[in-house]
């Protein structure tokens, strides 16, 4: 059984669903070996006609990649950490201004 880390629900006070955090798969490089799917505690993968797929992009840990690395046909980005740093700043300000 795959150890399972809870969901966020939140991430520095922001809504998890206001951030544009989560893995996306180019299905062009996708070979379909699942290995994301393994690895993934999240649930954020399912494999589906042969291919991986990002299911529950929600699910994924905002600011985690691990997966990336996993993948051995390069299939899987994620916005940069600069990105993320920046919509982190911006979504903190709009939500101190009520």
């Amino acid at each position: 059984m795959v150890h399972r880390e809870s969901v966020e629900e939140t991430h520095q006070g922001i809504p998890r669903n206001e951030i544009p955090w989560f893995p996306k798969i180019d299905v062009s490089r996708c070979e379909g070996c699942s290995s994301c799917v393994e690895f993934c505690s999240q649930n954020v993968f399912a494999f589906f006609e042969g291919k991986s797929q990002v299911v529950r992009p929600q699910n994924c840990i905002v600011g985690k990649s691990s997966c990336k690395d996993f993948c051995p046909d390069n299939a899987i980005s994620f916005p940069t950490r600069t990105q993320l740093k920046e919509t982190l700043s911006e979504l903190k300000c709009k939500l101190s201004q009520g």
